[in-house]
């Protein structure tokens, strides 16, 4: 479907990370044919964000804080210079109620739309009533994943106000040979590996898979684990690979602008989260033709097809989590047989026109609706 409107992205994230991802591929899908704007804070760790924006053709706005006293009157401005027909706004959770879908809405924004990236896990009952506030003036709200969704219906979101919009991701237009990817790393090319991309955080659990790590060393001496990446737990992680004696077997590569490139290095991903919308590194990891190991999560749970693509394990098990890994690194007939599998299953269902394509079609749902209201 093409969209016939003008669009203006947003997020209040000040680390969009996986949903600045999403946003820069509906800029790359939609630029260039319609008026594309994103909104964005001008953070250290939203900058790629608004630089990506701007190199696709977007026009970008760089944002201070929605506490800030000029926070309401740009945003006000921006979109009486620049009217947008679809205001479409990206949260992890959403609870914050940081007022973009209010002043957009006020602006005279015929749709109002928001993307739910992670699902709703917060007990107090003043984030609810906060998360309920905030969608008032939503007309249409999209999860990335089904499980997702539900965790919004069990706080009292009605379900016809949400369209389920699986995530996406482009296909790779350069890729760098297993050869190149090891010598980046500066990994031995018969080295097994196993490879995890996201930010080292307590909700992607990379501490499980460093705890699985001895087990694997036992059976696969000269295993690498290797973690692209970086956060808050970085030292953490490191000092319990230490603690583990597997300070030699777990590498740390930091952050890295070619990660996903770097996949090619790998005999099989792994992630070991605690929860997630829809991970982005599975769906590349599939898209590069690599087994996956994830855990029973979700978002993660409906992207695996468990014992086709890869295996699903309970969350926390660092045994399991090993023994997986340790199936797919001992039978390589079985590594290509799921990889194969998982860019099959990528290809029909987890491209980025597909998710381009639909979140089109709730942008023009939307907007038929306002038209027989107005």
């Amino acid at each position: 479907m093409t969209l016939r409107h003008s669009l203006c992205l947003y997020t209040p994230s000040t680390d969009p990370s996986g949903m600045g991802a999403h946003m820069l591929d509906l800029v790359a899908s939609y630029a260039g044919s319609v008026d594309v704007s994103l909104l964005a804070r001008a953070t250290p760790r939203a900058a790629w964000l608004l630089e990506g924006a701007a190199a696709l053709g977007a026009r970008t706005l760089p944002l201070p804080s929605p506490r800030g006293p000029w926070f309401g009157s740009m945003v006000t401005q921006f979109l009486e210079v620049h009217p947008a027909d679809v205001f479409h706004c990206h949260v992890g959770t959403g609870c914050e109620d940081w007022d973009g879908v209010r002043l957009a809405r006020a602006a005279g924004c015929p749709a109002v739309v928001q993307t739910q990236h992670l699902p709703f896990l917060v007990s107090h009952p003043r984030k609810r009533q906060a998360f309920h506030h905030a969608i008032e003036g939503v007309d249409r709200l999209i999860a990335v994943s089904e499980g997702l969704r539900r965790t919004y219906e069990r706080i009292g979101v009605t379900p016809e106000r949400f369209v389920t919009v699986p995530n996406g991701v482009a296909q790779q237009t350069s890729r760098l040979s297993r050869q190149e990817a090891r010598r980046v790393l500066g990994l031995d090319p018969d080295r097994p590996v196993v490879v995890t991309i996201g930010r080292l955080t307590h909700m992607k659990g990379q501490w499980h898979l460093i705890d699985a790590v001895p087990g694997l060393v036992a059976d696969f001496p000269d295993v690498a684990v290797v973690l692209l990446g970086d956060g808050p737990l970085r030292e953490s992680l490191q000092s319990r690979a230490t603690a583990r004696g597997v300070a030699e077997h777990v590498v740390f590569a930091g952050h890295r602008p070619d990660a996903r490139r770097l996949l090619a290095a790998a005999d099989v991903f792994i992630l070991p989260s605690r929860h997630e919308g829809m991970p982005l590194a599975v769906l590349e990891a599939m898209e590069a033709g690599l087994p996956v190991v994830a855990t029973r999560v979700i978002g993660s749970a409906e992207v695996v097809d468990d014992g086709v693509t890869g295996s699903l394990v309970r969350q926390g098990d660092p045994a399991a989590l090993g023994a997986a890994i340790g199936r797919l690194l001992a039978d390589p007939a079985l590594r290509r047989r799921q990889g194969t599998a998982g860019r099959r299953r990528y290809e029909a269902c987890f491209t980025r026109e597909r998710m381009a394509d639909e979140t089109a079609a709730v942008y023009e749902s939307v907007l038929a609706g306002s038209e027989v209201a107005a």
